[in-house]
């Protein structure tokens, strides 16, 4: 019979074959949120190869000092990259350095290292936290939720450090609550990589995670006799040793520095001039209130904020029912130490509350999973709308501002206003495709021009902002001159002169985004005679 016929048996190489080609047994769930995440990076990259703007304010001053330590690697002097004491720790701009030897100076390399890296890393956090409290379904929620939060989009289309110390945040929380009290000692330590490397992305990364920590510590009975288990203190131990091993060496060689900006910080919180708009006073109700309006107006924008709000109520009635759902305290005290830190901790600024989205999202997602069928799909439908109509404005242009004004406001975070929609982001918002300063510059360097002469008038205008124009004329490798008396420019050096384009003007060498104009001037460019050049103009003297 064909029965009785013996089938040969696979061979040992058939068999690593189809274990090494079989797909992972991941749940649809997780599939779906490397799916999301997949989708924010290819949205990020077509992006980075629209935009044609200057870099504004802080992230120019953050390409500089990226710059910085790629050539100090590329000198070899690899102990001063990773000990330059400021502005901020290493970590991250070794990451977008990486961007920058495989790619090249340039302003999309790092921004695009950085999003390689981290933006996996606050998916998985934000996925694995929400599906230990709540549940597989509950992880992709929160992915959705923090992905399709306007300030994390808007912040990882250039180069900075909250959005790195953001998914830092999401990957410590996660493992430090997958130690299971520090009871499973290779993750405690993997806990304390994360923790070791976050504090080396941001000095305030403590702050979000001090709450779970302390948490963490009291559930295990430090300072009982109820849970002393070996394996715990072996866990907390391993924990501690890594995080020190990983974070300390920079912090002892940077601590004279880190006190400094303490003191000048706290000194600062008393002076009236800088408590008008940059922070209220200490201990204040505008000072508690900071961050609720920066939530509404920068950070989620209504709509997210209102699932947010309503994930605190329905898991605080819980609470008070003595019906608490699975790490209650854990979510909800971190996100209460993290929120009064900031709050008390001068300066503030709409992107330090950026790392609290790990809360944020899973509180704000894991509620809906609870409700009855058609309630549930119906909001979990809006709330995937939500995320893609925010995608679509920060990162496309699409719509146009939508808010109402319960009382006027002059303030940082805008408070009186509740921000619904908004078609663009803090710093940056869609591309700008006008005004390529950079490839003029690399053209000025091509044509014999050596260095460029920037005005500090620029220091305030953000769209030609000076450490932006300080980071672009870094990456064409032209040398930079401050405050050169005009008469003691020579033909190599170039000066330039931005404003509004007005009739009988001679035409700009570069019109910015904004429809300003730039013009630029080799040498004197007072003396007699002088005419505009313009690299990329047949001729390129003119006017």
């Amino acid at each position: 019979m064909a029965t009785d016929i013996p089938l040969p048996r696979p061979s040992a190489g058939a068999f690593l074959v189809r274990t090494r080609v079989r797909a992972p047994r991941w749940s649809a769930q997780a599939w779906g949120s490397i799916a999301l995440t997949a989708l924010f990076l290819a949205i990020t990259c077509w992006w980075l190869t629209q935009d044609r703007a200057i870099p504004t304010f802080d992230a120019g001053f953050q390409l500089s000092y990226l710059q910085r330590i790629y050539h100090e690697l590329s000198a070899g002097h690899v102990f001063r990259a990773v000990t330059l004491e400021r502005p901020y720790p290493p970590f991250a701009y070794l990451i977008g350095d990486l961007g920058v030897a495989v790619a090249g100076l340039g302003v999309a390399p790092p921004i695009l290292a950085e999003n390689l890296f981290f933006v996996p890393l606050l998916a998985l956090g934000c996925y694995h936290v929400g599906k230990r409290a709540f549940g597989p379904t509950a992880g992709l929620l929160a992915v959705v939720f923090a992905l399709g939060s306007p300030l994390v989009t808007a912040q990882f289309h250039v180069f900075m450090l909250d959005a790195p110390e953001t998914a830092m945040v999401a990957v410590a929380v996660w493992l430090i609550i997958a130690s299971e009290g520090f009871s499973r000692v290779g993750v405690s330590a993997l806990a304390g990589l994360a923790v070791g490397v976050g504090l080396l992305t941001k000095e305030p990364f403590v702050f979000f995670v001090a709450g779970i920590l302390a948490v963490t510590l009291v559930r295990m009975g430090i300072g009982c006799v109820r849970d002393r288990s070996p394996r715990r203190l072996l866990g907390l131990g391993a924990f501690t040793l890594v995080a020190l091993a990983v974070a300390l060496p920079w912090y002892i060689k940077a601590y004279a520095y880190v006190e400094q900006v303490a003191v000048v910080a706290l000194a600062q919180a008393n002076n009236p001039v800088y408590t008008n708009n940059i922070a209220p006073a200490r201990y204040t109700l505008n000072n508690l209130s900071w961050y609720f309006w920066n939530f509404l107006n920068f950070q989620l924008y209504l709509p997210l904020f209102l699932f947010a709000a309503s994930g605190w109520i329905w898991m605080s009635v819980r609470l008070a029912r003595r019906k608490p759902v699975k790490l209650t305290p854990e979510l909800m005290i971190g996100a209460l130490v993290a929120w009064y830190a900031i709050t008390e901790t001068f300066v503030h600024d709409n992107r330090y509350s950026e790392p609290l989205l790990v809360y944020l999202a899973v509180i704000g997602t894991g509620w809906l999973v609870q409700l009855k069928r058609n309630a549930r799909i119906a909001l979990i439908s809006i709330l995937a709308v939500i995320a893609m109509v925010n995608t679509l404005g920060a990162s496309f242009g699409v719509g146009r501002e939508v808010g109402v004004t319960l009382a006027s406001t002059n303030t940082l975070q805008d408070e009186g206003h509740v921000m619904i929609f908004d078609n663009g982001g803090f710093l940056v918002g869609k591309p700008i495709r006008d005004g390529d300063m950079l490839a003029t510059l690399q053209a000025l360097r091509d044509h014999g021009v050596r260095s460029v002469e920037l005005s500090e008038k620029f220091l305030i205008e953000p769209d030609f902002s000076l450490v932006g124009l300080t980071a672009l004329s870094e990456i064409a490798g032209l040398k930079l001159l401050y405050g050169v008396p005009a008469n003691k420019l020579s033909a190599r050096d170039a000066t330039f002169a931005h404003r509004q384009v007005e009739q009988g003007d001679p035409p700009p060498c570069v019109t910015l985004g904004d429809g300003t104009g730039v013009w630029i001037r080799l040498g004197n460019p007072t003396a007699k005679g002088t005419r505009d050049y313009c690299p990329t103009r047949h001729p390129a003297f003119y006017g």
